[in-house]
């Protein structure tokens, strides 16, 4: 359903099946053309500088356009990583496998050395129930920092209209520790997602049919509702925090 009379609201919407529109279909069509080029030509111009490289991926929804171009790279070692954080939904790790037995790719998962005990305050309650960031430095941006060093070429699917710290961000560049970040869909948008799926006939994540729309970890994440000014207002109920940190 599309709700009329605010754009901020109907932009995150997506209407379910149908056939795609032709003008809608030229121009998705154009712009996958030239993001998949653009990541093929950015792609082996790292390789040839000897850099490594690895695509991270929460395996929601807004993942699949990415991760079907990455299927289609040739003779470039492109290394998936999907950061496993042990509080993940059931339905996500059945995406990942999904996915990755249809597109054909190769999945390594990354987690935190830290036990679940580790992870329980004073109070006997996980971090999760008491400090938010403190809880995803230990399960997400950790384990990347362990897995990454100078050098190393870091793929992500941010675009800009996810939230105004991913709006600053360029299509390339180097972080405090070394690490070339690589945004190839930075200038997308979440109906271009939608309309490239529909368009290759390509799945969503399970619960979005249940209203979930940025999915991550299940005591942190709950149903969008139409007063959600941004995708990802799903997330850190009852916080103003919008970014677990990898993007920073």
């Amino acid at each position: 359903m599309i709700l009329s009379g605010n754009a901020e609201i109907c932009r995150f919407i997506e209407p379910e099946g149908g056939m795609i529109q032709s003008n809608e279909k030229a121009d998705i069509e154009v712009l996958s053309g030239e993001t998949l080029n653009a990541l093929e030509d950015q792609c082996r111009a790292f390789v040839e500088d000897g850099a490594s490289l690895f695509c991270t991926s929460s395996f929601q929804t807004q993942s699949v356009p990415l991760l079907h171009m990455i299927a289609s790279l040739q003779n470039l070692p492109v290394q998936v990583v999907m950061i496993d954080t042990g509080f993940m939904f059931p339905e996500t790790y059945l995406f990942m496998n999904s996915l990755a037995k249809q597109f054909d790719l190769d999945v390594t998962q990354v987690r935190s050395k830290r036990s679940y005990v580790d992870q329980m305050g004073m109070d006997n309650r996980f971090l999760y129930a008491s400090d938010f960031e403190r809880c995803c430095a230990v399960n997400k941006v950790e384990p990347m920092e362990e897995l990454l060093k100078p050098g190393d070429v870091w793929i992500s699917g941010i675009r800009a209209d996810q939230s105004s710290v991913r709006a600053e961000k360029k299509i390339v560049e180097t972080d405090a520790r070394g690490v070339i970040r690589y945004h190839p869909m930075l200038s997308w948008t979440a109906r271009d997602v939608y309309r490239y799926i529909r368009m290759h006939h390509l799945p969503r994540h399970p619960l979005e049919d249940s209203g979930y729309k940025s999915i991550g970890c299940i005591p942190c994440t709950r149903k969008w509702n139409a007063l959600d000014a941004q995708e990802r207002n799903g997330r850190w109920e009852g916080s103003q925090k919008t970014e677990c940190g990898l993007h920073l």
